[in-house]
Protein backbone atom coordinates (compact mmCIF):
# COMPACT_ATOMS: atom_id res chain seq x y z
CA UNK A 1 0.00 0.00 0.00
CA UNK A 2 1.38 3.64 -0.96
CA UNK A 3 0.46 5.83 2.00
CA UNK A 4 -0.17 9.92 0.65
CA UNK A 5 -0.43 12.88 1.74
CA UNK A 6 -4.33 14.88 0.44
CA UNK A 7 -4.69 18.96 0.57
CA UNK A 8 -7.07 21.34 -1.41
CA UNK A 9 -6.29 23.87 -3.58
CA UNK A 10 -8.03 27.22 -4.29
CA UNK A 11 -10.62 25.81 -5.76
CA UNK A 12 -11.28 22.64 -3.72
CA UNK A 13 -9.42 20.30 -5.82
CA UNK A 14 -7.74 17.61 -3.87
CA UNK A 15 -3.90 17.42 -4.45
CA UNK A 16 -1.28 15.21 -3.04
CA UNK A 17 1.09 17.31 -1.37
CA UNK A 18 2.70 17.02 2.21
CA UNK A 19 3.40 20.32 3.53
CA UNK A 20 1.42 23.38 3.81
CA UNK A 21 4.07 25.31 2.33
CA UNK A 22 4.93 24.80 -1.06
CA UNK A 23 8.66 26.23 -0.67
CA UNK A 24 9.38 22.45 1.17
CA UNK A 25 9.67 21.32 -2.55
CA UNK A 26 9.28 24.16 -4.90
CA UNK A 27 10.77 27.97 -5.72
CA UNK A 28 7.22 28.86 -4.46
CA UNK A 29 6.89 30.87 -0.98
CA UNK A 30 2.95 30.42 -1.09
CA UNK A 31 0.71 27.59 0.57
CA UNK A 32 -0.94 24.73 -0.71
CA UNK A 33 -4.43 26.44 -0.25
CA UNK A 34 -3.49 29.58 -1.63
CA UNK A 35 -3.22 28.45 -5.21
CA UNK A 36 -5.90 26.94 -7.70
CA UNK A 37 -5.03 23.20 -9.18
CA UNK A 38 -4.08 25.00 -12.05
CA UNK A 39 -1.72 27.05 -10.49
CA UNK A 40 -0.30 24.12 -8.41
CA UNK A 41 0.13 22.51 -11.72
CA UNK A 42 2.98 25.14 -12.94
CA UNK A 43 5.29 25.00 -10.14
CA UNK A 44 8.18 21.87 -10.30
CA UNK A 45 8.05 19.59 -7.74
CA UNK A 46 10.86 17.40 -8.90
CA UNK A 47 13.97 19.86 -9.30
CA UNK A 48 15.01 19.61 -5.78
CA UNK A 49 15.70 16.06 -5.90
CA UNK A 50 17.81 16.36 -8.98
CA UNK A 51 18.13 17.23 -12.54
CA UNK A 52 16.79 13.63 -13.79
CA UNK A 53 13.38 14.91 -11.70
CA UNK A 54 13.45 18.33 -13.39
CA UNK A 55 9.44 18.94 -14.79
CA UNK A 56 7.93 16.48 -12.20
CA UNK A 57 4.24 18.38 -11.42
CA UNK A 58 2.42 18.02 -7.99
CA UNK A 59 -0.97 15.33 -9.06
CA UNK A 60 -3.92 15.82 -8.28
CA UNK A 61 -6.13 13.06 -6.31
CA UNK A 62 -8.24 11.88 -9.72
CA UNK A 63 -4.77 11.38 -11.73
CA UNK A 64 -3.34 9.46 -8.66
CA UNK A 65 -6.44 7.32 -8.49
CA UNK A 66 -6.49 6.99 -12.38
CA UNK A 67 -3.25 5.78 -11.97
CA UNK A 68 -3.75 3.12 -8.90
CA UNK A 69 -6.51 1.65 -9.07
CA UNK A 70 -6.29 -2.41 -9.79
CA UNK A 71 -2.76 -2.20 -9.19
CA UNK A 72 -2.03 -1.09 -5.26
CA UNK A 73 -4.56 -0.01 -2.36
CA UNK A 74 -3.84 3.22 -1.33
CA UNK A 75 -3.70 5.08 2.34
CA UNK A 76 -4.95 8.79 1.60
CA UNK A 77 -3.81 10.95 4.73
CA UNK A 78 -6.17 13.61 4.87
CA UNK A 79 -3.85 16.62 5.85
CA UNK A 80 -7.13 19.20 5.01
CA UNK A 81 -10.43 17.61 6.77
CA UNK A 82 -12.24 20.84 4.15
CA UNK A 83 -10.79 17.88 1.57
CA UNK A 84 -12.88 14.97 2.89
CA UNK A 85 -16.18 15.71 1.01
CA UNK A 86 -14.60 16.05 -2.34
CA UNK A 87 -12.10 12.56 -2.08
CA UNK A 88 -15.12 10.38 -0.92
CA UNK A 89 -16.93 11.69 -4.02
CA UNK A 90 -13.75 10.85 -6.48
CA UNK A 91 -13.30 7.59 -4.36
CA UNK A 92 -16.75 6.60 -4.78
CA UNK A 93 -16.02 8.02 -8.61
CA UNK A 94 -13.58 5.67 -9.42
CA UNK A 95 -15.10 2.63 -7.74
CA UNK A 96 -12.53 2.38 -5.12
CA UNK A 97 -13.95 1.44 -1.54
CA UNK A 98 -11.84 -1.69 -1.57
CA UNK A 99 -8.83 0.05 -2.53
CA UNK A 100 -8.39 3.12 -0.76
CA UNK A 101 -8.36 3.86 3.41
CA UNK A 102 -8.85 7.14 4.51
CA UNK A 103 -6.61 8.38 7.94
CA UNK A 104 -5.47 11.50 9.60
CA UNK A 105 -8.88 11.73 10.90
CA UNK A 106 -10.50 12.36 14.45
CA UNK A 107 -13.22 10.76 15.49
CA UNK A 108 -15.51 13.93 14.10
CA UNK A 109 -13.81 13.63 10.55
CA UNK A 110 -14.33 9.73 10.80
CA UNK A 111 -18.04 9.88 11.62
CA UNK A 112 -18.30 12.35 8.41
CA UNK A 113 -16.73 9.58 6.14
CA UNK A 114 -18.92 7.18 7.52
CA UNK A 115 -21.93 9.98 6.98
CA UNK A 116 -20.79 10.23 3.42
CA UNK A 117 -20.15 6.62 2.83
CA UNK A 118 -20.28 3.74 4.97
CA UNK A 119 -18.51 1.46 3.50
CA UNK A 120 -15.29 3.21 2.78
CA UNK A 121 -12.13 2.50 5.34
CA UNK A 122 -11.41 5.01 7.89
CA UNK A 123 -8.65 5.03 10.33
CA UNK A 124 -8.91 7.19 13.55
CA UNK A 125 -5.87 8.98 14.45
CA UNK A 126 -4.89 9.63 17.66
CA UNK A 127 -1.79 11.00 18.51
CA UNK A 128 -3.10 14.95 18.87
CA UNK A 129 -4.29 13.91 22.72
CA UNK A 130 -2.43 10.56 22.95
CA UNK A 131 0.51 11.89 24.00
CA UNK A 132 -0.58 14.09 26.22
CA UNK A 133 -2.96 11.36 28.08
CA UNK A 134 0.52 8.91 28.43
CA UNK A 135 1.79 12.03 29.92
CA UNK A 136 -0.81 12.03 32.56
CA UNK A 137 -2.68 8.75 32.64
CA UNK A 138 -0.90 5.06 32.45
CA UNK A 139 -1.61 3.08 28.93
CA UNK A 140 -4.47 1.08 29.95
CA UNK A 141 -6.46 4.31 30.73
CA UNK A 142 -5.61 5.97 27.21
CA UNK A 143 -6.40 3.22 25.53
CA UNK A 144 -10.20 3.01 27.28
CA UNK A 145 -10.16 6.39 26.34
CA UNK A 146 -9.21 6.20 22.65
CA UNK A 147 -11.09 3.11 22.38
CA UNK A 148 -14.87 5.32 23.25
CA UNK A 149 -13.75 7.47 20.93
CA UNK A 150 -13.71 4.57 18.33
CA UNK A 151 -17.11 4.00 19.32
CA UNK A 152 -18.66 6.92 18.41
CA UNK A 153 -16.73 7.00 15.15
CA UNK A 154 -16.80 3.37 13.87
CA UNK A 155 -13.01 2.99 12.22
CA UNK A 156 -11.90 0.00 10.83
CA UNK A 157 -8.53 0.90 13.09
CA UNK A 158 -6.68 3.56 15.24
CA UNK A 159 -3.79 5.05 13.42
CA UNK A 160 -0.61 6.27 15.93
CA UNK A 161 2.92 7.17 15.91
CA UNK A 162 5.30 4.18 16.22
CA UNK A 163 6.32 6.43 19.55
CA UNK A 164 2.78 6.01 21.31
CA UNK A 165 1.87 3.06 19.86
CA UNK A 166 3.28 0.92 22.55
CA UNK A 167 3.15 -2.24 23.21
CA UNK A 168 0.69 -2.31 25.68
CA UNK A 169 -1.63 -0.04 23.80
CA UNK A 170 -1.54 -2.49 20.44
CA UNK A 171 -2.25 -5.73 23.42
CA UNK A 172 -5.15 -4.15 24.69
CA UNK A 173 -6.25 -2.75 20.88
CA UNK A 174 -6.21 -6.21 19.66
CA UNK A 175 -8.25 -7.67 22.84
CA UNK A 176 -11.24 -5.23 21.47
CA UNK A 177 -10.66 -6.27 17.97
CA UNK A 178 -8.94 -2.53 16.95
CA UNK A 179 -6.24 -3.17 14.59
CA UNK A 180 -3.65 -0.67 15.07
CA UNK A 181 -1.53 1.38 12.15
CA UNK A 182 1.76 2.49 13.12
CA UNK A 183 3.75 5.28 11.54
CA UNK A 184 6.58 6.15 10.82
CA UNK A 185 9.14 3.37 11.13
CA UNK A 186 12.25 3.63 9.61
CA UNK A 187 14.27 1.13 11.70
CA UNK A 188 13.83 -2.11 11.10
CA UNK A 189 14.73 -3.81 14.84
CA UNK A 190 11.44 -1.36 15.74
CA UNK A 191 9.59 -3.02 13.04
CA UNK A 192 10.46 -6.44 14.18
CA UNK A 193 8.78 -5.52 18.11
CA UNK A 194 5.78 -3.70 16.24
CA UNK A 195 5.50 -6.76 14.12
CA UNK A 196 5.93 -9.30 17.08
CA UNK A 197 2.84 -7.35 19.56
CA UNK A 198 0.61 -7.86 15.89
CA UNK A 199 0.51 -4.09 14.91
CA UNK A 200 -1.73 -4.27 11.83
CA UNK A 201 0.40 -2.30 9.87
CA UNK A 202 3.52 -0.67 9.34
CA UNK A 203 4.11 2.28 7.43
CA UNK A 204 8.11 3.11 6.14
CA UNK A 205 10.11 5.72 4.06
CA UNK A 206 12.01 2.53 3.79
CA UNK A 207 9.40 -0.24 2.39
CA UNK A 208 12.77 -2.11 1.21
CA UNK A 209 14.48 -2.78 4.42
CA UNK A 210 11.45 -2.99 6.80
CA UNK A 211 10.29 -6.06 4.03
CA UNK A 212 13.76 -7.53 4.38
CA UNK A 213 13.63 -7.74 8.25
CA UNK A 214 10.17 -8.95 8.46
Amino acid sequence: MVELDVRLSRDHVPVIFHSASLLSITACPRRVEELTAAELKTLDAGAWRGAAYCGERIPTLDEVLVLTRGKIPVNLDIKTPAAIEAVVALVQKHSMLDEVVLSGCTWADARRVRRLEPSLHVLLNVDGYLRTLLRILNTRLAFHLSRLQAYAAQPMGLNVSHHYGAERFIRDAAIHSLPVWTWTVDEPHRALQLARVDASSITSNWPDRIMAAL
